[in-house]
């Protein structure tokens, strides 16, 4: 069962290589707020997904539980309890909301790739999933809470900031161990010299040969901040650089994470690690081994997302038209 579950994180993971970006513009959430306030005066949100096509994009208008279904199938781990799926629905909902026009300049809301997030074709499970949790979204401090997901946390979740220099370390975001996701097994890959020094090479690095890899610094969760490279220019890399760097040239099945240890082999270095994906937020394998015990989707959504509340859209629509009429106070859940 446990390889199973570590064959569905690598599954999840390789939808969603690329870390997502992290909003960071203050943190606290207004102008997304104001920009949700603002479609929901025009009726039932819709959204505007680009869909990648022959170096471009399709444009496709749809109902945002059309969207948070597609979302499912992308990014859930296949054969998902009910209550994963449907906590993974809330968060994706809430993802899309906090991101209206994450595109604009190219006349839509959304991608369908992981620099928003991965969209498919609807399943009847992430349909169920979609309708059972319908306009229900994740609110802190009075506007939709910046959340973030990953296949596999590998037993300790990760601060946005660690990630995405200059991030907002939302309250909601903590770091800290998910016993959960801790006891699935690990991975290991092994690379050779000359497959590590193309890739660091194609990111800028410079020298003809790398005689020595070595992790200088981790953060509270055990994950690799930086490391040393003996031999080239700069001669140290962050640890999610260096995740990019294998995973742009080489490919993303390698560095699962930046959970890991590396030692020195004949030809290459071995890497030994757990998790896969950057480990913020929510933790989709961990989700499902807290559903499979019972937990509910609220509950695992707190656990992931402490201190937020679960608004609905068709609540916040009426409470800001009777608002603007005069009738009612601005909502302020959170």
């Amino acid at each position: 069962m446990r390889r199973a579950l570590i064959a569905l994180a690598t599954t999840v993971a390789l939808l969603a290589a690329a870390a997502r970006p992290v909003q960071t513009a203050g943190g606290s959430g207004q102008g997304e707020a104001q920009a949700l306030r603002t479609r929901l005066a025009r009726g039932p949100l819709t959204l505007r997904v680009g869909l990648a096509r022959g170096g471009g994009y399709r444009i496709v208008t749809m109902r945002v539980e059309d969207y948070v279904a597609g979302v499912l199938a992308g990014e859930a781990a296949p054969h998902s309890p009910p209550a994963a799926l449907d906590a993974l629905a809330v968060a994706v909902r809430t993802f899309a909301v906090a991101n209206l026009g994450r595109h604009a300049s190219q006349g839509f809301d959304l991608c369908d790739q992981t620099h928003c997030q991965v969209y498919r074709t609807p399943t009847a499970d992430t349909r169920r999933a979609a309708d059972a949790t319908a306009g229900e979204v994740l609110f802190y401090d009075g506007a939709p809470a910046s959340v973030f997901y990953s296949a596999w946390c590998g037993g300790y979740t990760e601060r946005p900031s660690e990630v995405w220099p200059g991030a907002v370390d939302e309250p909601y975001l903590p770091s800290k161990p998910d016993p959960a996701a801790a006891d699935l097994p690990g991975w290991s890959v092994t690379l050779r010299d000359g497959d590590l020094l193309r890739a660091l090479h194609a990111a800028g690095f410079r020298g003809r040969r790398l005689r020595n890899l070595a992790p200088m610094a981790r953060d509270v969760s055990g994950r690799v901040v930086r490391l040393r490279l003996d031999g080239l220019q700069p001669d140290v890399i962050s640890g999610q650089d260096l995740r990019v760097a294998v995973g742009n040239t080489l490919g993303w099945q390698y560095l699962k994470s930046t959970a890991f240890s590396v030692r020195r082999t004949r030809d290459g270095y071995e890497f030994r690690g757990k998790g896969s994906g950057h480990g913020v937020g929510l933790c989709v394998l961990g989700s499902v081994a807290r559903a499979q015990s019972g937990q509910s989707a609220d509950a695992i959504l707190q656990t992931y997302f402490p201190g937020t509340q679960i608004v609905t859209l068709q609540a916040l629509a009426a409470d800001w038209t009777a608002a603007a009429a005069g009738t009612a106070p601005v909502p302020t859940p959170g």
